[in-house]
C-alpha cells in the first residue's frame, strides 16, 4: 500500500528539457521545435484565414477572427486612440501565438520530459517577447517625443522638476521592472501548471490496499485541470496583449496625459 507519506517523499521534476551544447550556451531543444511549430500555426491559421476571406457572408473562422480584430482594436481606441492602429497587429500576433503555446499544456501528461511542452513554460520565450515588446515601446516613445523629450520625460514626471533625481530614479525602476512582471507572470502561471500535472500524474501510484485510488482519482482531475489550463492560457495569453497595448499608451501619449 502507497500511502500519503510515500506521496510526499516522490521526487517530482518539472522543467527538464531534451538539451544541446551550443558553445558556451545550453539550448533547450524541446523548447525551440515546440516554438517552431507554435509560429507554423499560427502562420498556418492566417493562410487560411486568407484563402477563405470574403466581402460576402463571412464563415464562421473569418467571424472569429474579426471578433478578436474588433476586440483588440477597440481596446486600443478606448486607450490610445487612432495613433495606436500599428498596435493592433502586434497585440493580436502576441495574443494569437501565446494562446497557441499555452494550449501545448494541454497536450502534456505530467512526464519528467514532454516532447511538445509550452513553450511559454520556459523563462526565455517570455523573457524574450517581453524584451522585444519594451524595445519597440521605447522606440514608439522615442518617436513620439523626440529624443529629447524622451529622455526629459524621465526626470520631470510625476513630481515637480526639483524633484529630477527623484523623478529619474522612481522612473527608471519602473521601466526595469516592467519586462521582468511581464515575463514572471506569464512564465509562472505556466510553470505552475507543468507542477500541477506532475503532482496529478504522481497521484496515480496511491493505493488504499489493492485499490488503486489514485489512478482513479487522477483520471477526473486531470480532465478539470485542463480545462482550467485552457481558461488560464486565454487569459494569460489576454493580459500580455493588453500589457502591450498600455505600454504602448504610455510611450505614445502626450506628457499632458500622464
Amino acid at each position: 500500500m502507497v500511502g500519503p507519506t510515500q506521496l510526499i517523499g516522490i521526487n517530482i521534476s518539472v522543467g527538464d528539457h531534451v538539451t544541446r551544447k551550443l558553445g558556451p550556451l545550453t539550448v533547450n531543444m524541446d523548447i525551440i521545435w515546440a516554438t517552431v511549430v507554435a509560429g507554423l500555426v499560427v502562420v498556418t491559421l492566417g493562410l487560411v484565414l486568407r484563402s477563405r476571406a470574403t466581402s460576402g457572408v463571412p464563415g464562421k473562422f473569418q467571424l472569429l477572427w474579426e471578433f478578436l480584430v474588433g476586440a483588440v482594436q477597440k481596446q486600443v481606441d478606448d486607450s490610445i486612440g487612432p495613433r495606436g492602429a500599428k498596435v493592433v497587429p502586434l497585440a493580436l500576433t502576441l495574443f494569437v501565438f501565446i494562446f497557441t503555446c499555452n494550449l501545448f499544456e494541454v497536450l502534456a501528461i505530467g512526464s519528467k520530459l514532454e516532447w511538445l511542452p509550452a513553450p511559454t513554460s520556459d523563462i526565455n520565450l517570455p523573457l524574450a517577447m517581453a524584451l522585444t515588446v519594451i524595445v519597440l515601446v521605447h522606440r514608439a516613445a522615442i518617436k513620439n517625443r523626440g529624443l529629447a523629450g524622451y529622455l526629459k520625460h524621465y526626470f520631470a514626471q510625476p513630481f515637480p522638476p526639483k524633484l529630477f533625481f527623484i523623478n529619474g530614479f522612481m522612473n527608471i525602476i519602473e521601466e526595469l521592472v516592467r519586462p521582468v512582471t511581464l515575463t514572471l507572470r506569464l512564465f509562472g502561471n505556466l510553470f505552475a501548471g507543468g507542477l500541477m500535472l506532475s503532482l496529478l500524474a504522481a497521484l496515480v501510484i496511491w493505493k488504499l490496499g489493492p485499490a488503486p485510488i489514485g489512478a482513479i482519482l487522477s483520471m477526473p482531475f486531470t480532465v478539470v485541470w485542463k480545462l482550467f489550463d485552457m481558461a488560464i492560457g486565454a487569459i494569460q495569453a489576454f493580459i500580455f496583449a493588453l500589457l502591450t497595448i498600455l505600454y504602448f499608451d504610455t510611450a505614445m501619449a502626450p506628457d499632458e496625459a500622464h
